[in-house]
């Protein structure tokens, strides 16, 4: 295992490495407010024992990558307003700039081509990265994600709010984990979650250092991208969208639509699982990833190689 700082995109982002260093890479990108230690360690050593070199990071605003320090211009209630109605949503950055973050990951890493596997927010950097780099992807696996469409049915409020607007005081390391107690009971299905790696989990991620400005600038970042239909048309590597069928945050709509969305797609949804990855279902999605990559191997690219961030034109929403 390695692990450290790099820099990418003016950012500093933090990185862990496992798995044979002459592996073909996997990416995992995390999702909203979530440091790289919420995946669980039995799907990256899983891969990591098929031979894949298997790298997660933390995000920017999330866990030891930069924090962002900018105005709140406005409160997420009125941006999911804006965000429904198809208007601008103020944000210090969006989607977009999380795509460069991760290219600029690969770069610092010198890391070609790789595989990515995302889940929520991560899933649409992902999705968003293969269609935009063509070149640069192997293989997407997107995990309880969309298309970032407005049109889909919307989170269940009490699995939002524990997201976004959470009204909890949270000042010690105890009142933390008692709140991750209670937003992951709310958020996951009914397959029994491992409560002692989600504890694990939160309890690094207070060791580790919390931002809750960045929870509410990454959430920014999903309103402002908008909906990603215009270019997942553009992905040309092998694709697999998984879903929880229980998921009350991004329902299980939202993985539908990527799937249609990507062409070639694959889509399984897998009962009982929520917005979380729960040990009944890591054997399951650890499959699927593998064999995601081993038909990019098999496959030849359908086209559209050489395709990058300063060549398809990116607009978010009516603004730039």
């Amino acid at each position: 295992m390695s692990s450290g700082i790099i820099k990418s995109n003016g950012m500093e982002l933090y990185y862990d490495a496992r798995g044979p260093e002459d592996g073909e890479p996997i990416l995992f990108i995390m999702g909203l407010s979530a440091q790289w230690v919420f995946w669980p360690e039995a799907l990256l050593d899983d891969l990591a024992r098929r031979g894949y070199r298997v790298i997660a990071f933390d995000n920017r605003d999330a866990g030891m990558s930069t924090a962002i320090r900018a105005p709140i211009r406005q409160g997420p209630v009125g941006a999911m307003a804006r965000y429904m109605l198809g208007m601008p949503v103020a944000a210090p950055y969006t989607l977009v700039d999380m795509v460069a973050d991760t290219v600029g990951l690969l770069d610092a890493l010198g890391i070609a081509k790789a595989h990515l596997v995302g889940a929520s927010m991560g899933g649409m950097i992902a999705q968003l990265t293969a269609a935009t780099q063509v070149s640069r992807v192997l293989s997407l696996t997107s995990i309880m994600s969309s298309n970032n469409s407005p049109f889909l049915p919307p989170p269940k409020p009490a699995a939002l709010k524990t997201l976004v607007a959470p009204k909890v005081q949270v000042e010690t390391l105890d009142q933390y984990l008692a709140f991750g107690r209670d937003m992951m009971s709310r958020i996951g299905g009914t397959l029994p979650q491992d409560q002692e790696d989600l504890e694990r989990a939160f309890r690094q991620s207070w060791e580790r250092g919390l931002n809750p400005r960045g929870i509410r600038n990454q959430f920014m970042a999903i309103l402002a991208t908008g909906s990603l239909n215009r270019y997942l048309r553009r992905v040309r590597c092998p694709a697999q969208i998984i879903h929880g069928g229980s998921d009350p945050l991004i329902r299980p709509a939202g993985g539908k639509a990527s799937a249609k969305a990507i062409p070639g797609a694959r889509l399984a949804i897998l009962e009982g699982m929520g917005h979380d990855l729960p040990p009944a279902v890591l054997p399951r999605v650890g499959e699927l990833i593998a064999a995601t990559a081993q038909r990019a191997g098999a496959s030849r690219p359908l086209g559209g190689e050489g395709e990058h961030l300063a060549d398809v034109a990116i607009s978010v929403d009516g603004h730039q």
